[in-house]
């Protein structure tokens, strides 16, 4: 299985999601820019907790299956209240719960969605919430 495969369906799912918003919301990945965005922003981080398990299903077809996490942490500018932070996380929920497509040869099904948390302490001109969720990724073949 390819982990380049999987981090693709979640990273376009979750792109998707805050491009679609007005005004659209920067999304930033792991391992791609040091210097995030402006105000407001999200990263995405996709983890494997588990990698390569088979399974055998009926009918004698076999997948591969990853298992994995995915955060997001929604930034905006600090002591503006919480809508900002809320609208931005009940959208990455939207995306997690809407992740899976069968249709697709490799298929990320998220589990239950903790958060969204906040991290409002510090002296740093932003807030901050997170969400994360556990999920299975599978290509069959």
């Amino acid at each position: 299985m390819s982990f380049a495969a999987v981090r693709a369906v979640i990273e376009t799912k979750v792109n998707n999601t805050y491009q679609g918003l007005s005004p659209a919301v920067p999304v930033v990945f792991d391992n791609v820019q040091e210097t995030p965005p402006a105000l407001p922003y999200v990263i995405c981080l996709v983890s494997y907790t588990s990698t390569t398990e088979p399974v055998i299903c009926p009918g004698g077809g076999a997948l591969e299956r990853l298992l994995g996490n995915l955060q997001l942490s929604c930034y905006a500018p600090r002591a503006r209240g919480m809508k900002a932070l809320e609208d931005m996380a009940a959208e990455g929920m939207a995306a997690m719960n809407t992740m899976y497509d069968g249709s697709q040869s490799t298929t990320v099904k998220c589990g239950q969605i903790n958060g969204p948390t906040p991290v409002l302490s510090g002296d740093e001109p932003y807030a901050l919430v997170t969400l994360s969720c556990s999920f299975s990724a599978s290509v069959g073949t």
